[in-house]
């Protein structure tokens, strides 16, 4: 879907904003491919604004959503496309796209294939293997890798990014991350779940793909199937957690509504009630107190 927003942009001359979309969508696959041809994609698109703020806010939103639709736990793998063009380019390795099929399979089969020169694969065999934080490419870089120095600051600064939104557990460098080369350009990231082997979902900086449709503009966005949502969702009985009961004495129901409000907004589900002798819960009066062990909430709400 991102190719036809960015030509839908471009049609509007239109370079800047948040879209969000939830389609149908429909691709060529080869006879004997297995994937679904016709699927159901959701995705968020942030077109105008680049740097590692930008980035960094669509892995957080990314991360965000599964968690409202009450899948928690999802783990992102960071990859970055112009390292791995730079290690290519260090080692004239001319089959782009056979070596990026090699690494993103971390098939050292295939990139025995692509190249015989022992220090490449030695490499190239680190990229597969190795995961973590920034401190991945400070070692790559001390493996004889050059120019690496903007972009170990550009990780750096992006784990602080995800980290003020709550995520850089959820988060790892992965070099073997590629996707597709001539549609990103930057960072780029696939999102995995506990128990399913494959990726629910990726993203990425897509900016040199929005040239191609003559905007000089930044963009990078991402994108989950719902199909497997659906069947994850399912295979894992997710539960919803019962409300929140916030109960109120004569005179505080403002309160307790102001209450209620403030907690949908951080995500936690509510219902707000003239209290009637109840022994859990809530309960808005003077002080907010929690029923159940009579600890004051005040200042915790």
């Amino acid at each position: 879907m991102t190719t036809q927003i960015a030509r839908m942009l471009a049609s509007r001359a239109c370079s800047e904003g948040r879209l969000f979309y939830i389609e149908n969508c429909i691709r060529f696959l080869s006879p004997k491919a297995y994937s679904q041809r016709e699927f159901w994609q959701a995705g968020a698109e942030l077109v105008g604004e680049g740097g590692v703020e930008a980035d960094g806010e669509v892995v957080a939103l990314a991360l965000e959503c599964l968690e409202r639709a009450g899948l928690v736990g999802a783990k992102v793998d960071l990859g970055s496309i112009p390292v791995f063009r730079k290690t290519v380019e260090q080692f004239n390795i001319t089959n782009y796209e056979g070596l990026r099929r090699a690494i993103s399979a971390k098939s050292m089969g295939d990139l025995r294939e692509v190249t015989t020169d022992k220090r490449a694969i030695e490499v190239f065999a680190y990229m597969m293997e190795e995961r973590g934080g920034p401190d991945v490419l400070t070692r790559l870089s001390e493996m004889g890798v050059r120019g690496l120095n903007e972009d170990v600051r550009y990780f750096e600064e992006l784990f602080d990014v995800i980290k003020a939104y709550g995520y850089s557990r959820n988060v790892r460098i992965d070099l073997s991350t590629l996707r597709e080369m001539k549609y990103y350009n930057g960072v780029v990231f696939e999102i995995f779940l506990e128990g399913v082997g494959i990726p629910i979902g990726g993203g990425g900086r897509y900016d040199a793909m929005m040239k191609e449709f003559g905007m000089d503009v930044s963009a990078a966005g991402f994108a989950v199937s719902v199909d497997l949502l659906v069947r994850v969702v399912e295979g894992l009985s997710v539960r919803r957690s019962s409300p929140l009961q916030v109960y109120y004495i004569e005179g505080y129901r403002e309160k307790a509504i102001g209450l209620a409000r403030r907690l949908r907004d951080k995500g936690k589900p509510c219902t707000v009630s003239r209290y009637r002798g109840e022994k859990e819960g809530i309960l808005v009066g003077e002080t907010i107190i929690e029923m159940n062990g009579g600890n004051s909430l005040e200042e915790k709400l």
